[in-house]
Order: C-alpha cells, then structure tokens, then sequence
C-alpha cells in the first residue's frame, strides 16, 4: 500500500472526501439527509474505490475502478453545484471543493489514459 500513498489522484480523493465529510457536517445540511447522504457516499466511494483497484493489483481492475471512482468524482461535482446554485452552505467553501474536484476528475482522466495507453483493448 505504500505506493498507493504516492499516487496523487488516491491523495486528493482522500483530501476531498474528507473536507466534503466535514461540509455535509454543517448544521443547515442537516435538514437535507438525502442530498447530504448521496454526497457523502459519491466523496468516500472515490478514494475507497481507487484503493480497490489497487489493491486487486491488475491493470485492468485497477482501469474498472477508476472507472467508477471517476464516475462518483462527476456525481460528487454535481451535488456541489446544486449546493452552490441553491446557496445551502458557504460559497467559498463549496466554491474550493468543486475546483477540488475538477482537479480529482483531470487526476483520473490522465490516469485512465495513461493506463489505457499500456493495456490493449481497455
């Protein structure tokens, strides 16, 4: 696992899942237990999923999950900007997340690619 520590996608994913955590804390998200649960599970299923596929250690489970991981990362970036869009929690704070998570998508796109790149018919 301790390459899994340098990869920088599975480290921003982790940073993002945690902050996201901490933002669905916030008491007027309270009110709102289903957007807050369908935020938390896309935020925490990003880095989870990446371990995952690392852990299974082929290329191919690790290109299905980060397959998935990028899919929970777009849901996650959704759910921000109906936050953003409706004003339900600080801007700023939903403002840096959603770069955040631009950031964590381009991550994985670059490393689908490059993965890709190596493994025919991926």
């Amino acid at each position: 696992m301790h390459q899994l520590q340098s990869l920088e996608a599975w480290n921003t994913a982790r940073e993002v899942s945690r902050c996201t955590y901490r933002l669905t804390l916030a008491p007027q998200m309270r009110r709102h237990y289903g957007l807050t649960d369908q935020i938390r599970r896309a935020a925490v299923s990003i880095p989870a999923n990446i371990a995952e596929g690392y852990a299974l250690g082929t290329t191919p489970q690790l290109i299905r999950t980060l397959r998935i991981s990028l899919g929970s990362a777009a849901e996650l970036h959704t759910h921000l900007e109906l936050l953003s869009s409706i004003a339900l929690v600080e801007g700023a704070e939903v403002e840096r997340l959603m770069r955040d998570t631009s950031r964590l998508i381009g991550l994985l796109v670059g490393l689908l690619k490059k993965l890709g790149a190596k493994t025919p018919g991926a």
